[in-house]
């Protein structure tokens, strides 16, 4: 055995879990443990000035979290029914009221932050086509070098969720692993030179850098392209 304890769990003072578990915020460790994994990415980045966007807010906690963990940060959310949003918890954030799979509504967010989005999270409605539509078009738009999550991704496997063209979210981001290996088209190992070759690539193969899959979740990592 090499490993005597998990890699993510090495930081006894994660912010993120501490006041997950204080506000009974869903994406700690009473729940689906997923502030392990984003403090695990995001501990070194917190201090940057960045743009981060959460998709699916509902009372505005999360966003509250996010602020108080990215201090130097812009948080911005989307919900398609702002009236359930508590003012008094967004009062440093900017929420955006429409549909995630509406893409005249998801241009214009894009198009009213200048500098563009650097961390997107999608805790939005959870339907498979929903978290699909919504990252083909908001991944293309971020910075490059952006990390782009997909919460709930277990939706995958209730009938309930699997709705649209899209019945299966999981087998898509799946499929988005063959892009970072270019789907087995070039025979060589050097990824510069590989790059090079843009007209020989999709735009997913241009632009994931890499994925990482954990219990409920993902992280799409965007390459530092032009």
């Amino acid at each position: 055995m090499i490993l005597k304890e998990s890699i993510f769990e090495k930081d006894e003072n994660n912010d993120l879990e501490i006041y997950a578990s204080e506000n009974s915020i869903h994406k700690g460790k009473e729940q689906h443990h997923y502030t392990r994994y984003y403090n695990f990415y995001f501990s070194s980045i917190r201090d940057n000035n960045l743009n981060v966007l959460e998709i699916g807010v509902e009372r505005g906690s999360s966003l509250k979290m996010w602020k108080e963990y990215f201090k130097n940060s812009n948080i911005y959310g989307i919900e398609k029914n702002i009236s359930v949003v508590d003012k008094d918890l967004v009062k440093e954030c900017i929420i955006f009221e429409g549909d995630q799979t509406d893409i005249k509504f998801l241009k214009k967010v894009c198009d009213s932050v200048e500098d563009g989005f650097d961390i997107i999270i999608d805790d939005g409605s959870h339907i498979t086509s929903d978290q699909v539509e919504t990252f083909e078009y908001l991944f293309k738009k971020m910075n490059s070098g952006g990390i782009y999550i997909i919460e709930d991704l277990q939706t995958s496997y209730r009938k309930s969720y699997k709705k649209g063209k899209h019945p299966n979210a999981i087998k898509y981001f799946q499929k988005r692993v063959n892009d970072v290996f270019f789907n087995g088209k070039f025979k060589c190992n050097s990824f510069s030179r590989i790059l090079k070759k843009t007209t020989g690539l999709t735009k997913y193969e241009r632009m994931i850098e890499g994925i990482s899959f954990y219990p409920g979740m993902c992280f799409i990592f965007k390459r530092f392209c032009k």
